[in-house]
């Protein structure tokens, strides 16, 4: 925080330099009286209303009238002085906000309640009145909807079903010119695909035993196979075991027949390689005629049971055509009809929706009367007023009495909150060497010991002390008010002696 200090020769001066920076040693501390601020709260009387009866309350006003209220004297009026009925706390009694303190005579409030929810009720009354009559309405409304909506529905689907049934009707008799000619030439593919399948079930017969032969023959090719490379084996185990100055004629025999398994092994390998590929392409074959034999098969089927449907179909057409043609003369006829039930229900439901507007527009004034709550909310409020209570925690110090009369705003009851801030008036020279939060001390007679606080206020004007305020630095003069704020609580109003801590040479006060 920022300090400053200064020094001045005159009032005005003073006030000026007194915040500006210190220029003189000054000493450690400042004795100084002072006095304890009381801290009272005043609570007050409040302003209660009047109780007035709405004679109109609920009914609808003829245009241009303006609602009846009764003649009842009011017990309480606005501005009027009100009556002191219960004291709940006594002097230097301990409070705690929200205790009640005074109650004031309520009984015309509470009569106000008590009338406005009278009122309340008989507006509400009025919209059941009219609420039950559109009920009534509501529920010929209804029926007659309900019959519309069934005739509607009926036409709806009738029209609907017509449509659907000329439709099927133009289908069935294309259908009738158009499916002999289908079914011929279904006909025509089940003799053409007869004959593919016979064939390809005969190639299948061919091929199969042709693959078990060469699956046969790669069977032995392979054994062989097994037997030279055996042989051969044993030539190359003899022609290593010869010794290297063995003669030719030992030798030579040997080289012969390992080149003559070699020659073998190799055109064996050749002849596996041969039938390997042929067994490939005889599985390749059976496998492409088991997939057309299986799709020739169902082609089969379903051409057969196509030619089943064709046939059924075609004598269905030649039955249904003649129905098709009579059911529609029938919803044509039903149709007229109902379309003129149709007009007889509209008329009758243009009488009720008139009928039904009408008592809507009662109901909504009905019900803005019904909902509006404020004579109740007010007078309730206006009777939870007449109960006074604590507005802080403190002491009782003022009280009005049982029977006492008061005009509203007049203080019926004061509360003194802990006093924790001691006030003194200082020189302007004495107020340039103090700083915000520096450290104080205040003796009280009454306190055995004294009690620490910090300097939590410097004025910045200088300004008469109160005549009680009288020292040598003081008199007659301008003074600077300090505040002296104290961590416990004092006894309001009493003088104190108070030693404030000055600034630092090196410091200036805010």
């Amino acid at each position: 925080m920022t300090r400053r200090a200064g020094a001045a020769l005159a009032t005005t001066v003073a006030i000026a330099l007194a915040f500006t920076g210190c220029t003189q040693p000054a000493p450690t501390t400042i004795t100084a009286t002072g006095r304890v601020v009381a801290d009272t709260l005043g609570v007050q009387a409040p302003t209660l209303g009047e109780p007035r009866v709405n004679l109109d309350a609920g009914f609808q006003l003829a245009p241009g009238h303006a609602a009846t209220s009764s003649n009842v004297p009011a017990v309480l009026s606005l501005g009027a002085a009100q009556r002191v009925v219960a004291v709940a706390v006594k002097l230097g009694d301990n409070v705690e906000a929200g205790d009640v303190l005074v109650r004031f005579d309520d009984a015309g409030l509470g009569a106000q309640v008590k009338i406005a929810r009278a009122d309340l009720a008989v507006t509400k009354a009025q919209v059941g009145v009219i609420d039950s009559a559109l009920e009534t309405l509501a529920d010929k409304q209804r029926d007659l909807r309900d019959k519309r909506r069934e005739v509607t529905d009926g036409i709806a689907k009738a029209t609907k079903a017509r449509k659907d049934l000329a439709g099927k009707l133009a289908d069935a008799r294309k259908a009738a010119a158009k499916l002999p000619k289908t079914l011929a030439t279904v006909e025509k593919n089940l003799r053409t695909l007869t004959p593919k399948l016979a064939e390809v079930e005969k190639n299948l017969r061919t091929l199969t035993p042709k693959l078990a032969e060469v699956e046969q023959n790669l069977r032995t090719l392979t054994a062989n196979l097994a037997e030279v490379e055996k042989q051969l084996a044993q030539v190359d185990a003899a022609l290593a075991a010869l010794p290297p100055d063995a003669p030719p004629e030992l030798r030579e025999p040997l080289l012969q027949a390992k080149a003559k398994l070699t020659a073998a092994r190799a055109e064996l390998k050749a002849g596996i390689g041969k039938l390997t590929a042929a067994r490939a392409q005889l599985k390749a074959g059976i496998a492409k005629l088991t997939v057309a034999k299986a799709q020739l098969t169902n082609g089969i089927a379903k051409l057969t049971a196509a030619r089943t449907k064709l046939s059924a179909a075609i004598r269905q057409l030649k039955k249904g055509i003649p129905q098709l043609s009579k059911a529609i003369r029938t919803i044509d006829d039903n149709l007229v009809k109902a379309r003129d039930g149709i007009r007889q229900i509209d008329k009758g439901l243009t009488k009720l929706a008139d009928a039904r507007a009408t008592l809507q527009g009662n109901r909504k004034l009905a019900v803005i009367a019904a909902r509006d709550t404020t004579a109740v909310d007010t007078a309730s409020v206006a009777k939870k007023q007449a109960v006074v209570r604590a507005p802080t925690d403190g002491v009782v110090t003022s009280l009005a009495a049982v029977g006492d009369v008061v005009a509203p705003g007049a203080t019926v009851a004061e509360v003194a909150r802990p006093a924790r801030v001691v006030t003194t008036w200082l020189a302007p020279e004495q107020a340039a060497q103090v700083c915000l939060d520096a450290s104080a001390t205040v003796h009280l007679d009454s306190l055995a010991a004294p009690v620490a606080g910090k300097v939590s206020r410097i004025l910045p004007l200088a300004d008469y002390p109160p005549s009680y305020h009288t020292t040598d630095q003081v008199h007659l003069t301008r003074a600077v008010p300090v505040e002296v704020t104290v961590d416990s609580p004092l006894p309001p109003g009493v003088p104190a002696d108070l030693q404030l801590a000055t600034c630092p040479t090196h410091e200036v006060n805010p």
